[in-house]
């Protein structure tokens, strides 16, 4: 859902950016939502491939061996 609102929305800077006189700062937006958008993406790949495994805890400690 996050990434669908960023590239639309970075999609209709892009269009107003197009459409006005000086449209430098709505290009900047549009660039702007792109790179988050792209970032948003590659973190839920780097998700999926390394899932989060467990927390390992340590065997309890033999206390005849110190």
């Amino acid at each position: 859902m996050k990434t669908k609102f960023l590239v639309f929305s970075a999609i209709v800077f892009l269009l107003l950016g197009l459409n006005s006189k000086e449209g430098v700062l709505f290009f900047f937006f549009a660039v702007h939502l792109f790179t988050l958008s792209i970032g948003v993406i590659l973190l839920k790949f780097d998700k999926k491939l390394h899932p989060q495994a467990g927390i390992q805890t340590l065997p309890p400690a033999d206390p005849s061996e110190s």
